[in-house]
């Protein structure tokens, strides 16, 4: 038996809450379209406008919320597009990782043309965009933002990070050491560049006929020297200029409002010099894709959007190993170095997860303010790289871990003390240089990555990094200065049980395929 009390309808009380129901219905829209519409602005943004003005510009980073409105037969043809426009080496490298079905996802998609015409009209200037992270760069005032902020489609704007290099690490260049006399041992053909090499255990696999043959790297850098006689018998499969917006990486002498190359030319040439009785590079047989995504002005910015549109670049291209010497903390706190919040830590986490080896200095930031390591090093499947001194010991510069979520960093070291490097001259000639900074020990890693790689092509970044953990020299006590440790080329590759464990056999491969020794010459 159902009670009621006098003078109350059941009836009469469901037809109430369905009036309540049906009332609430037009607030609870508008309070859901209003959040719809609401483009979050970081409170970055927030204070630099509230300082600097309303006319002031700076640059912004403008996430999207999606890639634009489609229905899914159109997504699923433009997915079906992508995957037939995928490069050949790209396929091959993201097949390590994945499987044929999943090759290509939403972010290798592009921008919604839409939503790129009308911020560009919103905007002083579009810098860069990227497909990953679904988001342009711009150049924007504090009057542009109010008008940014009324966009339904854009989820958040937030402020490109910099960072200030330190270029007082970069030593002036020193006279060229006399060639190779002949018949002279083969190790020093490697002129001063021998100390650096050894300590990793490089000249073992040079004299096993590895070189980094077939092994597409990447470098990110500002530009890059590339008629210096330390890159003669390089293998240059593409470049491009994020900066300036050409295919030419080279400092433009001719023009004022071009950058220098210095520092790219110095740690293109310690990953894959070639210059006998002077300089080797590990990996000095690889094919390379450089990038210039470092803005070198007055203050020496270093801008996360060029580095981004950077790596995306070199993915495409099937770059199996990217070699970073940059990084940023700028808008950043020390709570940012999660492996998450980044922007470059996003992007390389990208690129790992689609089969490329992603090595980048840890910093140089131990004795300063900062005192952490830089973004993207904090990244999981990043390889964070510290500098050691000839003896061995961490270099006061080296940035330190942990992570703020307390990952050990970095995850290895090689030479960062005085290495040996190509330089340009006062007058333009070519010459060298000695250099210290985390900037040069990562190409060194690099550079040992393209061997591992080139002995194992079926390896993937977790296993190239296992492999470049499990046999550094402090791999069983692994601490937030060294990491795991100098690394050990050497036992890297014969690192996996299943083959390659016999040095003879490891020669007769050289003869086999016909790869270079220490004193040859990369193949044509």
């Amino acid at each position: 038996m159902r009670f009621s009390k006098p003078g109350f309808s059941p009836r009469r009380a469901e037809t109430g809450r369905r009036f309540t129901v049906f009332l609430a219905l037009p607030l609870l829209a508008a309070i859901a379209l209003s959040a719809f519409r609401q483009t979050v602005v970081s409170p970055g943004v927030r204070a630099l406008f509230a300082s600097a003005g309303d006319t002031a510009s700076t640059r912004l980073w403008i996430c999207f919320k999606d890639k634009g409105p489609a229905s899914a037969s159109k997504r699923d043809e433009a997915l079906a597009l992508a995957r037939r426009d995928l490069n050949a080496r790209c396929a091959w490298r993201r097949g390590k990782v994945r499987d044929q079905a999943r090759l290509v996802d939403e972010a290798d998609l592009a921008l919604s043309p839409a939503y790129l015409e009308k911020v560009g009209g919103q905007v002083t200037k579009v810098r860069a965009v990227s497909r990953w992270l679904n988001a342009a760069s711009v150049e924007a005032t504090g009057r542009q933002l109010k008008a940014l902020e009324q966009n339904a489609f854009i989820r958040s704007i937030d402020l490109v990070a910099s960072f200030k290099r330190d270029e007082s690490l970069l030593l002036p260049a020193a006279a060229s050491s006399p060639a190779r006399a002949s018949g002279q041992d083969i190790r020093t053909d490697y002129g001063p560049s021998l100390a650096q090499l050894e300590q990793i255990g490089v000249p073992t696999l040079h004299d096993l006929g590895y070189s980094g043959s077939g092994v597409i790297v990447g470098m990110l850098d500002t530009g890059f020297r590339k008629s210096h006689q330390a890159f003669q018998n390089a293998r240059l499969l593409a470049e491009w200029d994020f900066v300036n917006g050409d295919g030419d990486v080279q400092q433009d002498l001719s023009d004022p409002n071009d950058y220098p190359d210095a520092h790219g030319t110095g740690t293109w040439s310690v990953l894959g010099g070639f210059s006998p009785g002077q300089l080797f590079g590990p990996a000095y047989g690889a094919d390379f894709l450089l990038a210039k995504t470092e803005t070198v002005s007055f203050e020496r910015p270093i801008e996360e959007d060029y580095w981004v549109a950077g790596i995306e670049w070199a993915e495409s291209l099937g770059a199996e190993v990217v070699s970073s010497s940059l990084g940023y903390t700028d808008w950043y706190t020390f709570a940012d170095m999660d492996g998450r919040t980044a922007v470059t830590t996003r992007a390389a986490a990208r690129a790992v997860s689609l089969g490329v080896v992603v090595v980048n200095a840890a910093g140089n930031e131990r004795d300063k303010p900062w005192g952490h390591i830089i973004a993207p090093a904090d990244g999981f499947g990043v390889v964070a790289v510290g500098a050691v001194n000839a003896g061995g010991r961490i270099a006061p510069f080296s940035s330190p871990g942990p992570t703020f979520d307390g990952r050990t960093k970095p995850e290895v070291c090689a030479l960062g003390v005085d290495d040996w490097m190509a330089a340009n001259g006062v007058d333009g000639s070519d010459t060298y240089r000695r250099g210290s900074g985390t900037s040069f020990a990562t190409p060194l890693v690099a550079g040992v990555v393209a061997l591992i790689l080139e002995a194992h092509r079926d390896w993937t970044p977790r296993r190239v990094r296992a492999a470049l953990l499990g046999t550094a020299e402090r791999s069983l006590r692994p601490d937030n200065n060294y990491g795991w440790g100098i690394i050990d080329a050497a036992s890297a590759v014969l690192a996996d049980p299943r083959r390659d464990r016999d040095p003879v056999r490891l020669k007769k491969r050289q003869e086999r395929l016909r790869l270079p020794s220490a004193a040859g010459r990369p193949r044509d």
